[in-house]
């Protein structure tokens, strides 16, 4: 009966935890034996931990894929727009070539004899530079010619008669095609609003602009930047959205991927450290039983951050080894100190440095009285092992983060950091009244170092402008790589008359100490400086200043040049 009674007065899920008086106290006991020990799993915390930090994970994914399109939009839109203006180039030397040939046949003896017979005469001449087609007819209209080419019409004259015509002319598709070779930018001649050569043959293309856009033709996009050439004329410039996609992918693959391995050395190192750290819970001696889940979060949040990452190294392994003390040196400094680090009898020290340099930092760990066992050494080497792998991840994720904000031949700032910086400093400066500067300046016919000298020789030359202006500037500073040879330096802090005298001392910096093998000429630049003021846009701001630096090139180069207030809209360069 007794029996009876204490089993209809057991504990279920949801009564009291209060022990029944009627229960007898051993058989309480073993009913609440089960209940105490349930503790959750470290499985679960561990797959609900890194869960979270997918969230993280993810979002910087879709943010550097942002910034990798972004970045890579730029650098194709400065690529299309040099190769645009290196059109203009060709275009002159191709008129001058047309109308040289066309004279030199105008004058030949045996040309103006066929002529006054009647006859037509054609003749090709080739050159590394292309082939220019010649033909002398006779009458005064000129011969025709093949649409979007570069011709010169020469009359031929005996005495005061005209006896007929000498015309030249250089095949644009010709021309382009050459171009497209040297810049690896597609390019296809426009004629009436059709393309008329290349992959792109027969779409039409009627929309005027002039600056890099999206352009969709039949099943695909396009990054194009239209050159007018004449009336009916133009030059198209384009690169497939596809290639684009593909170079942002290469890219984001290491962030992926640095990214995953990172969370998968988290939940490892959760895993190894979890069960010995729950222990804690069953202590007496006052500890919080929260910690290890404290523990695992400090190591999900400082996925990514390298100087983080190291004191949650060292806490999780001091208390899955229930060390005394312990500390993180790297490269001889101490970093990080836990416990009592005093006087040490027993020291454990394991080395955090990358594969490389194993031993640039050490994990210490220390005891005052009994050694390390095997079990706590081996922990300790699994958890430092994990830990070597989310450092080197979170140095790859830095990485990875910094290329995709850095110009990677001068290894100063980007485009699209420069205008996020200058977003901010605007908002600045709008804020508190600070003065603020922005200084635009140009390489002065570095066209003619990539021409004469190689293309090789022109990155040296780019690459030793950067250190110059590296040097230059304060820590508050920022210069950008902007556009192929143009740079810009934001000087917050700085009102225009110190910008200008910045710039001029740049100004003979660069001319006195950029010296390039195979350069045989000064290197020079034009200055643009303007100066914030209320009201300003960022669009507004960056127009003075290029208009600053359009003026400077117009009065003779190698000069600093100040915008007027407000002055904005400048022509375009």
């Amino acid at each position: 009966m007794e029996r009876a009674v204490a089993r209809a007065h057991l504990p279920r899920s949801g009564d009291s935890s209060e022990i029944p008086p009627s229960v007898p106290t051993g058989r309480a006991q073993l009913r609440r034996g089960p209940r105490r020990s349930r503790t959750p799993r470290p499985a679960g915390w561990v797959l609900v931990l890194v869960a979270v930090a997918l969230i993280p994970l993810l979002v910087a994914t879709w943010t550097f894929g942002r910034s990798y399109r972004t970045s890579e939009i730029g650098q194709v839109d400065s690529r299309l727009t040099a190769t645009a203006g290196r059109l203009t180039d060709e275009l002159g030397a191709a008129a001058d070539r047309t109308s040289r040939l066309g004279l030199s046949m105008a004058r030949s003896p045996r040309v103006q004899r066929a002529l006054a017979r009647g006859a037509t005469t054609r003749r090709v001449s080739r050159s590394p530079s292309g082939a220019v087609r010649l033909e002398a007819a006779p009458g005064s209209q000129p011969s025709p010619v093949p649409p979007a080419s570069v011709s010169q019409t020469v009359l031929v004259r005996a005495g005061h008669q005209v006896i007929g015509h000498v015309t030249a002319w250089v095949s644009m598709t010709d021309l382009l095609s050459r171009l497209s070779a040297k810049a690896g930018v597609e390019a296809a001649a426009v004629a009436d609003g059709h393309v008329v050569a290349g992959p792109l043959r027969g779409y039409a293309v009627t929309e005027a602009s002039t600056a890099p856009r999206a352009l969709p033709l039949g099943d695909n996009r396009y990054r194009v930047l239209r050159q007018p050439l004449g009336s009916r004329v133009s030059a198209l410039f384009f690169i497939p959205y596809s290639k684009i996609e593909s170079s942002v992918r290469h890219r984001e693959l290491p962030t992926v991927a640095a990214g995953a391995v990172t969370l998968l050395a988290l939940g490892v190192l959760a895993a190894l450290a979890l069960p010995r750290l729950s222990g804690l819970r069953e202590r007496a001696n006052g500890r919080d039983w929260r910690r290890p889940v404290a523990l695992v979060g400090d190591v999900a949040v400082a996925a990514h951050d390298p100087d983080a990452l190291l004191p949650v190294i060292l806490e999780t392994a001091f208390a899955a080894t229930d060390a005394d003390g312990g500390a993180v040196v790297w490269e001889g400094k101490e970093i990080a100190s836990l416990g009592d680090t005093s006087t040490p009898q027993r020291v454990l020290s394991l080395p955090l440095g990358d594969e490389r340099r194993p031993e640039a930092g050490q994990l210490l760990l220390y005891r005052r009285r009994h050694d390390f066992s095997d079990r706590d050494q081996e922990l300790a080497r699994s958890l430092v092992a994990q830990g070597r792998i989310a450092l080197e991840n979170a140095r790859l994720h830095h990485l990875v983060r910094r290329q995709a904000q850095t110009d990677e031949l001068t290894d100063l700032a980007n485009r699209r950091r420069f205008m996020s910086a200058l977003e901010q400093e605007i908002a600045r400066t709008a804020r508190f009244g600070t003065p603020l500067s922005l200084v635009l300046f140009d390489l002065d016919r570095f066209k003619r170092v990539n021409d004469q000298c190689g293309h090789q020789v022109g990155d040296l030359v780019l690459r030793s402008t950067a250190e110059v202006v590296r040097t230059r500037i304060r820590g508050t500073d920022l210069a950008a790589r902007i556009g192929g040879e143009e740079f810009a330096i934001l000087l917050p802090g700085s009102a225009a008359a110190g910008a200008v005298t910045f710039a001029e001392n740049l100004r003979v910096d660069l001319r006195r100490e950029v010296a390039v093998e195979g350069v045989r000429w000064p290197t020079t630049a034009s200055f643009g400086v303007a100066e914030f003021r209320a009201g300003m846009s960022i669009e507004t701001l960056v127009g003075a200043a290029d208009k600053a630096l359009y003026q400077a090139k117009a009065e003779g180069r190698d000069r600093v040049c100040t915008a007027d207030t407000g002055d904005a809209d400048g022509p375009p360069r």
